[in-house]
């Protein structure tokens, strides 16, 4: 993974990292759609989707407070 950051220049990555946290939020999103577990998804894999839903929820109820 590393190795496919370094390939990018700085402004290369600012195009794709958001700004604020507004388009933070957005972006996790878009990137993390919420979705039900499947019978299939083993328990590591069923606590990662809880785990970025939490962090997208957290980062909303931020903005909610600071707004």
């Amino acid at each position: 993974m590393k190795k496919r950051i370094q390939e990018f220049s700085q402004e290369q990555i600012h195009e794709f990292v958001p700004s604020d946290l507004e388009e933070t939020i957005e972006f996790l999103r878009r990137l993390f759609p919420l979705k039900s577990p499947k019978i299939d998804m083993s328990d590591r894999e069923i606590w990662i989707e809880v785990g970025r839903q939490e962090l997208i929820e957290f980062l909303q109820r931020t903005l909610d407070k600071e707004n």
